[in-house]
């Protein structure tokens, strides 16, 4: 008498391997290219809110002959100067569509637009402007501190901002970062 086989159910143990060994590969090329993206629009919101808060603090400037202040975690508003309806004379904004709020700060921290690069809980070293090891600007003027940054980010922000400004990418040109904190030079005092 012949038995018959029957035929074989499931997979066998080295078939569950091959599939398991393709998705790890297939993981490990997807994962970092998903994370890249994902850095690459936080700096391109950083970037976007820079430009938006340097238009603002310039017309605002233009109109009252006055720097501005705009902190993202204050219902003061001394501190929304580009947000809020102000009695200085000749404002004529708001100058933003809306207040900063933490939210815009795509790392998670504050946003805050100074009035004095001596200002702040990070002030700057002194932002220099050529890369000569100068300080070029301090006193009066605008800059932007976001906290929260990672120093690898900075990095990346500086690299955008100060393309050919040679020296330590931390304290030299437009951009620095300290202890987690990144600040982007805006606008000189005129005068």
């Amino acid at each position: 008498m012949l038995l018959r086989q029957s035929p074989r159910a499931g997979f066998t143990l080295l078939e569950m391997l091959i599939v398991v060994v393709v998705i790890s590969i297939l993981a490990a090329i997807v994962i970092p290219q998903m994370s890249s993206a994902s850095d690459n629009a936080k700096i391109g919101k950083v970037l976007q809110i820079m430009d938006s808060v340097r238009t603002a603090a310039q017309a605002h400037y233009a109109d009252t002959n006055r720097l501005a202040r705009e902190f993202s975690n204050s219902k003061a508003d001394a501190e929304r100067q580009l947000s809020v309806t102000q009695t200085t004379p000749n404002w004529k904004g708001p100058y933003l569509t809306h207040p900063l709020t933490d939210g815009d700060n795509p790392y998670g921290g504050i946003i805050r637009l100074y009035d004095d690069f001596n200002a702040g809980p990070v002030t700057p070293v002194g932002f220099d402007l050529v890369g000569r090891g100068s300080d070029t600007a301090t006193g009066a003027g605008q800059y932007l501190l976001l906290t929260e940054v990672p120093e690898s980010l900075g990095l990346e922000i500086d690299r955008q901002i100060d393309r050919g400004i040679d020296g330590d990418w931390r304290v030299t040109g437009r951009c620095e970062w300290q202890n987690n904190a990144l600040l982007v030079f805006l606008m000189d005092a005129p005068g």
